[in-house]
């Protein structure tokens, strides 16, 4: 059996108010160990998770910009990497799809966006609440454009809608909205589920997530594991796999508590 732990950042695996984790470092490293494949999958951008990865002290593969693109294939099955790499990068570049916003996105719409590219440093650090290293990492964004919106709840329907008949999709992050090509988190889910494929074992897909950002990812997976937020919400699912972990604790620790419950139940069912 090969158990794959597919894991948005902020908010489930990271703090949702301080973005730490080292009171689950080591416990993250254990599942390392053990061998259980871990692969953020965030919209952050490559910058941001290889940061990530080198405080955790382990190279990961991992899913950049909402499912833009899969990085470290080797790290799945060394021997595929070569027949997959056409297949790692599901994003637009950057200038592409702001080509298709000017020419598609109707002028009533675009009143009420501003993108971060087009502000000084001052005004994206105080929109994003990221200075120096950390804002620059943020800001190199190769598949995806990030925009503040400034009009009602209708007219952000309405901005969905154009976006979607562009044939684009937005994505709504809590403080800014990230323009990107049609994909998300679940993405590379059936990529990686071909990679991982093995005559003699199963590939479990455990997803966790805390947000509607979550929600693709979350659903197609074979164990959902959804996080709380601080104000003791938590996702609902529409559609969820057979088995589903609700966490009781925050992130960082009620990733572990969602991990360790998910373990037990594939355990169980495999019997």
């Amino acid at each position: 059996m090969r158990i794959v732990f597919i894991t948005d950042l902020d908010g489930t695996l990271l703090g949702q108010a301080d973005f730490g984790f080292d009171q689950i470092k080591d416990k993250i490293l254990n599942f390392v160990a053990e061998g259980i494949k871990i692969i953020p999958a965030s919209s952050k951008t490559r910058l941001e998770i290889e940061n990530f990865c080198w405080k955790l002290g382990v190279e990961l593969p991992f899913i950049c910009e909402n499912g833009a693109e899969l990085v470290n294939l080797h790290l799945l099955t060394p021997e595929m990497v070569n027949a997959s790499l056409g297949k790692k990068i599901l994003g637009y570049e950057k200038e592409r799809l702001l080509a298709i916003w000017s020419k598609s996105i109707s002028s009533k719409i675009k009143k009420n966006c501003v993108f971060l590219d087009a502000l000084n440093t001052d005004r994206q650090q105080a929109i994003l609440g990221l200075q120096g290293a950390k804002l620059a990492r943020a800001m190199d964004r190769s598949y995806s454009a990030l925009f503040t919106f400034q009009g009602t709840q209708a007219s952000f329907g309405e901005l969905q809608q154009e976006v979607l008949e562009s044939g684009l999709t937005v994505q709504f992050g809590g403080r800014v909205c990230a323009l990107s090509a049609p994909h998300n988190k679940a993405s590379f889910n059936a990529l990686i589920r071909q990679m991982m494929a093995d005559e003699s074992d199963q590939t479990i897909i455990v997803g966790f997530g805390d947000s509607l950002n979550d929600l693709a990812m979350l659903q197609d997976s074979d164990v959902a594991c959804v996080i709380p937020r601080l104000e003791g919400h938590h996702l609902i699912l529409p559609k969820p796999p057979k088995m589903i972990v609700t966490a009781q604790s925050v992130a960082p620790l009620g990733w572990v508590e969602a991990a360790r419950q998910a373990l037990v139940m594939i355990k169980k069912k495999i019997r």
